[in-house]
């Protein structure tokens, strides 16, 4: 009697233990449009979806060779920033996980322009120019 008390009692805590881990919530970051971002970006489709202010959405897309990125940029929320020569960049906030050895800034530049540095994100011109006049930051995502 006593070991079958003792099974059920294991088998209890053990079921237990699934069920809380199954209920432990996870704490994944959770962005919220027109609140937190005014740009998104579609990397594998190179589709910019622009939240102006006023006015309907706008998409800009572009499939061109030159544009996109030269690595994946990690998915998450980047802050629309400057670089030391006055230039776009995004600057990847302490709540968007990097892969071991990714800059936190990536250098936002035209399709078709040069780029110091081994990552830059490259932006059709009317984007890359409405986005560094208007947008504080950006929702990377796929």
């Amino acid at each position: 009697m006593l070991k079958h008390s003792l099974i059920s009692l294991f088998a209890s805590a053990a079921i237990g233990a699934g069920t809380l881990a199954a209920a432990t919530p996870t704490y994944e970051p959770l962005y919220i449009f027109d609140g937190q971002y005014t740009a998104t970006l579609k990397q594998h489709s190179h589709r910019w979806q622009l939240q102006p202010l006023r006015g309907d959405e706008v998409e800009v897309s572009d499939h061109a060779k030159d544009c996109g990125s030269s690595k994946p940029i990690p998915n998450g929320l980047w802050f629309v920033s400057q670089d030391a020569e006055g230039k776009p960049q995004l600057v990847a906030p302490s709540v968007t996980a990097l892969p071991a050895g990714f800059p936190q800034h990536v250098a936002m530049r035209a399709c078709g322009e040069k780029a110091d540095g081994d990552v830059a994100l490259y932006v059709p011109a009317v984007a890359l120019n409405w986005i560094n006049a208007n947008v504080g930051s950006v929702l990377i995502d796929d």
